[in-house]
């Protein structure tokens, strides 16, 4: 092409050396000289667009390649994926398909200018089809890590159901636990005259000769209603105030201690051995008189 504008240029210098007037012959040199310059300015600048484009593809790739990198990176940080960190590699899939479909349209618009442009780049050719292979194989790439991404969420799922499952388990095992305890801690006292007691269906009397030498015990089937109830691991003191206070009930003398308000009034009584104390009973019935 250059030889070409070379001999018209020449061409030209020789007729116009030779004469003023207009030359045909000069003209249709002057007119194939302009077709020639528009043709490779043309070419030119498709080739420079085809290259352009080529680049942005490339670009776009190696922000997929990061993004990849980014995606297993988080992946392989820990065996749970939860909240921020799915939705980062959420939208970092996202952003990927989004690349690779824009390089997918680039790439099929470049094929169709190149068709239609009537030239024949040997170079350009190779290069948008190495594109396209890259692009087939990043496709692939990201089937393969969205499989894996879908394995471990599964395996999370299942993960995450074993713990739950073991989570009830303890908390089941937690409330029997507390359950027993709670039993175990609980105990229940009644303080009154014997009438109040006997009227209540806590108290009565039974044994002796002839209705002399009868004890006070415990109903077989007492009222449980007219008991308070108490935590054994933290009462120390049970209010009484009545005189002539008794002990009815079934408790070693060394684990509590009457106290006294004047000489026969009875203030309280304070637990000084708690396991001790409840070992026989875990009902206290106290009769005083007022």
């Amino acid at each position: 092409m250059k030889r070409l504008l070379i001999s018209a240029v020449i061409a030209l210098s020789l007729v116009s050396c030779k004469s003023d007037e207009p030359n045909p012959e000069l003209e249709a040199l002057k007119l194939e000289k302009e077709a020639i310059a528009r043709e490779a300015a043309a070419k030119d600048s498709t080739i420079n667009s085809f290259i352009e484009s080529l680049n942005e593809i490339e670009d776009n790739l190696a922000q997929v390649k990061q993004k990849q990198g980014a995606i297993k990176s988080t992946a392989t940080e820990g065996a749970e994926l939860q909240g921020s960190a799915k939705d980062r590699i959420s939208e970092d899939i996202n952003f990927i398909n989004e690349l690779l479909e824009e390089n997918k349209s680039k790439l099929a618009s470049l094929q169709g200018k190149l068709k239609k442009s009537n030239m024949k780049v040997a170079e350009l050719q190779k290069m948008i089809e190495r594109m396209t292979a890259q692009l087939a194989e990043k496709d692939a790439e990201i089937s393969t890590l969205k499989e894996q991404l879908a394995t471990m969420n599964i395996q999370i799922t299942e993960l995450s159901t074993a713990v739950s499952g073991l989570q009830s388990e303890s908390s089941a095992k937690t409330q029997v636990i507390e359950q027993k305890t709670n039993q175990i801690n609980t105990a229940y006292y009644a303080v009154g005259t014997y009438k109040e007691l006997r009227d209540n269906k806590v108290l009565n009397k039974e044994g002796g000769f002839l209705g002399l030498g009868k004890k006070k015990s415990l109903k077989g089937d007492f009222n449980e209603d007219y008991f308070t109830r108490v935590d054994i691991s933290k009462i120390k003191s049970i209010p009484v105030n009545g005189k002539d206070a008794k002990i009815i009930t079934n408790h070693p003398s060394s684990s509590y201690k009457l106290e006294l308000d004047g000489k026969k009034m009875v203030k309280s009584l304070t637990i000084t051995n708690s396991e001790v104390f409840w070992r026989s009973s875990k009902y206290l019935v106290i009769t005083i008189d007022k």
